[in-house]
């Protein structure tokens, strides 16, 4: 038997929409919701530069005497300007992909 003596009497249809399917078959697609994972590593960065300092004003000397009157203590304290430039940034890293069959909990997959 030939193909087209297997279908003398019955057409062989084109693709129908679901709706306008032929008596005893049918049009249909498979939908299945997946989980994709792409893992992304951040990794921050900073790099400081170098340091500046700048005296603001004279130093503060306060001066103390031991009971005794054997030393004396200096205290010496001045302003400070300190400089530090610091670039921020970040780096990333991916990994490959992954997919694995999702639970089934998806909204209007295959719609």
């Amino acid at each position: 038997m030939h193909i087209s003596e297997a279908y003398e009497h019955e057409p062989i249809l084109p693709y129908q929409p679901e709706d306008s399917c032929p008596v005893n078959s049918c049009n249909k697609t498979a939908a299945q919701c997946v989980e994709v994972t792409a893992p992304v590593t951040l990794t921050p960065t900073a790099e400081v530069g170098s340091i500046s300092l700048a005296c603001q004003g004279a130093p503060d000397v306060d001066c103390v005497t031991n009971g005794k009157g054997a030393s004396c203590t200096l205290t010496i304290t001045q302003k400070v300007c300190v400089s530090i430039p610091v670039r921020f940034g970040v780096t990333m890293d991916s990994d490959d992909p992954t997919i694995a069959c999702a639970d089934g909990s998806c909204t209007r997959c295959g719609d």
